[in-house]
């Protein structure tokens, strides 16, 4: 895995969980508006995986903010 993937897996994973935090949402009902399973959040807030960029454009939409922010440092 190259270094680049691995930040881009960190920087993901929290601002998944810190925009979906400020909004008050749970793993869960993230995970219901997009149609994964709640396993899928948390795989990707611990940076495990990184959702492809449809999933991206699916999460930033539902957090009400651009999907570059998904993907800040």
């Amino acid at each position: 895995m190259t270094k680049y993937k691995d930040e881009a897996k960190k920087a993901v994973s929290n601002n998944v969980r810190k925009y979906r935090e400020a909004i008050g949402l749970t793993q869960t009902a993230l995970s219901l508006k997009i149609r994964k399973s709640s396993e899928y959040i948390s795989r990707v807030e611990r940076a495990v995986m990184i959702p492809s960029v449809d999933v991206l454009y699916e999460i930033a939409d539902i957090l009400n903010i651009e999907p570059s922010k998904l993907l800040a440092p």
